[in-house]
């Protein structure tokens, strides 16, 4: 059995009982759930067994995407009373089911969103400044200049598909490049603001000339650009990525670019980001999507800033003093 190691605390601390802290947290996280009275088990490298064995002892437990708190898991955590997601994606957890044992989810994507924003607006620079591409030629010792004239930015309209906290980041930095920004989000209604002008699903289809992928991985939105969602597009689009890999089919993402029906893509998450356990299928996918010279992809970095762990911390904190 893994045996956990709980920090050296003095006894009037722990009041509110246990937290396990599964993955590298900002100490400010350790500290503040200390002053609330909690005893804090830091075990970031802890495995799925690790957790099932020793869950019935905690009152919290803060993960992000490596252990899966499903249904299992939850029914041996007897005492637990919140479950907090250092990130935004909640898809490694069964909130429903936790619902029903009365035991709180929150998350903290409030905690990441500036920086992928910027990484977003990078993505889009990158690849319409020529920026990846000219690099690599140099590298080669090509001095290519007419052949990386660049395209502006300026006066082309921008479809941004959910509209939470990365979504509104990327629009907002948009706004000194003179750009139209629409947004479209099925939960939200009158979300339009100053950075983008609250939009339909169909006029995004219509109009847009670059679409950003901002929603949650739900059953409902796996898989939700495949070749169908593409062909609806009016024009050749530029598709970024910054949310979840498995929203794109991406064997459906590289026939349209191959047969020239969107111009491209920067992806900086992927169907399947361990690419050791690629099928001979997915790694033809991936090789096909790099040999086009049309996709960026970065790997999965667009939330990782040095700054991004401590305002998680703090985003969290805040929601966990709320509920306790």
């Amino acid at each position: 059995m893994h045996k956990i190691k709980s920090l050296n605390l003095p006894a009037n601390t722990m009041t509110k009982g246990k937290v396990l802290i599964t993955e590298t947290t900002d100490q400010r996280l350790i500290n503040g759930l200390t002053a609330m009275g909690f005893q804090c088990s830091y075990e970031p490298g802890i495995s799925q067994a690790g957790v099932a064995a020793n869950i019935h002892d905690y009152t919290g437990i803060v993960v992000a995407t490596r252990i899966a708190v499903n249904r299992q898991l939850l029914e041996s955590a007897t005492q637990l009373k919140f479950i907090a997601r250092a990130g935004s994606g909640m898809e490694n957890i069964d909130t429903l089911f936790a619902s029903s044992k009365n035991i709180t989810c929150i998350n903290s994507p409030e905690g990441n969103a500036n920086a992928v924003g910027e990484h977003a607006v990078g993505l889009l620079l990158a690849f319409f400044h020529n920026i990846v591409k000219a690099h690599a030629e140099i590298g080669q010792h090509k001095w290519l200049v007419q052949e990386n004239r660049v395209h502006e930015l300026e006066g082309r309209t921008v479809g941004i598909i959910g509209y939470g906290n990365t979504g509104k980041s990327f629009a907002k930095k948009l706004s000194p490049f003179g750009m139209t920004v629409m947004a479209y989000d099925k939960y939200l209604d009158q979300f339009g603001d100053q950075y983008a002008m609250e939009s339909s699903l169909e006029r995004i289809f219509e109009e847009s000339e670059i679409v950003s992928l901002h929603i949650p991985l739900t059953s409902e939105s796996i898989h939700m650009v495949d070749n169908l969602f593409l062909q609806q597009f009016k024009k050749k689009i530029f598709l970024i990525n910054t949310a979840r890999g498995k929203l794109i089919a991406h064997n459906a993402l590289l026939d349209s670019i191959e047969k020239n029906k969107i111009l491209g893509a920067a992806l900086d998450v992927y169907e399947n980001e361990d690419f050791a356990l690629h099928s001979p299928a997915e790694e033809q996918v991936l090789k096909g999507l790099m040999a086009t010279g049309k996709v960026i992809v970065t790997p999965h970095i667009a939330g990782k800033s040095f700054e991004s762990p401590g305002k998680i911390a703090l985003s969290l904190l805040d929601k966990i003093s709320k509920i306790i």
